[in-house]
């Protein structure tokens, strides 16, 4: 195809090729949401999300290649992101953010620890759910 050629395709035709290019690179680099799971009194949220294609050929020994995000739920706060860890048969959810076990950490297998995090059962919250609620 001669240069020539090019100066007659229109404008728009130009546009929404680039829009294309740009769409197919935001989803080959881009996670994709597959579940979530909410703390046990509801005061935060890990989602779980499949990691992206580019992700996944930079990980090939990893069988289930995710992307973890910690969530505060109300106000949404984004608390904190793993790396891409592989959760193949290590998937384990620990909720160490209250009495017996406060730690304030939560632990997703052996691969992701968030640190410091409030924990969920607090005077000011009054969750009916917490021991220390007030009836």
């Amino acid at each position: 195809m001669k240069i020539s050629n090019l100066k007659n395709v229109p404008c728009i035709v130009w546009c929404l090729g680039l829009n294309m290019v740009f769409l197919a690179i935001w989803a080959l680099a881009t996670p994709t949401f597959l579940d979530a799971e909410n703390s046990p009194h509801r005061v935060y949220r890990l989602e779980f999300h499949q990691a992206s294609l580019l992700q996944r050929i930079a990980h090939p020994s990893f069988k289930m290649p995710y992307v973890v995000r910690l969530y505060r739920i109300e106000p949404k706060t984004l608390l904190g992101q793993s790396d891409v860890v592989d959760l193949w048969m290590n998937g384990d959810i620990e909720w160490q953010l209250d009495p017996p076990v406060q730690a304030s950490k939560v632990y997703v297998g052996r691969d992701v620890v968030f640190k410091d995090i409030p924990p969920e059962c607090i005077n000011a919250a009054q969750i009916p759910s917490c021991p220390n609620a007030k009836p």
